[in-house]
């Protein structure tokens, strides 16, 4: 929550009244350094390289690319203003996040995958703690229940420049 206290509680308002997501938040280094310790006792340096040096390292380089390849290469199913495009192996990479599109076109969707073949695995394990009751109020956004797709401003601009071109103006 130290990062964007305001956007935060915008969009996760009761996660910033919860004090143990806030403490989580703010020692966030705290479970690693437990682990650590934990592993390095049980199995030695391989399993404290293992246990937490390269999970850190394979979960920080998914995020970046969630952040990163999702702004260049997929589609786009919604017309959003920014460059978010939603990406397959992104996707199957990251549990759900690689349909950025879908994120950003509905931020406090819990669902990213909008239709059966978005494999969403992050909506899988929240829907199963919504059912276990360990989860509320979850907000999800049904394809079927949107309005039509309208063209996108590149896609009406390459139209135009097309007409242009054959003289139809």
């Amino acid at each position: 929550m130290h990062h964007d206290t305001t956007t935060l509680a915008r969009y996760v308002p009761d996660l910033t009244k919860d004090k143990v997501h806030v403490w989580l938040t703010k020692y966030h280094y705290t479970s690693n350094i437990i682990l650590g310790v934990v592993l390095y006792a049980i199995g030695g340096l391989p399993w404290l390289l293992w246990g937490v040096f390269a999970r850190v390292v394979v979960g920080l380089h998914s995020t970046w690319m969630v952040n990163s390849v999702t702004h260049v290469w997929g589609s786009r199913r919604f017309a959003t203003k920014d460059l978010s495009t939603n990406n397959f192996l992104v996707a199957v990479l990251t549990f759900g996040e690689g349909w950025h599109n879908n994120h950003h076109a509905h931020p406090v969707s819990a669902r990213h995958g909008l239709t059966w073949y978005e494999i969403d695995t992050n909506w899988y394990c929240i829907w199963a703690l919504k059912k276990l009751g360990l989860a509320r109020h979850v907000y999800k956004v049904e394809l079927d229940h949107l309005p039509p797709k309208p063209p996108l401003v590149r896609d009406v601009q390459a139209a135009a420049v097309l007409a242009a071109a054959a003289g139809h103006d």
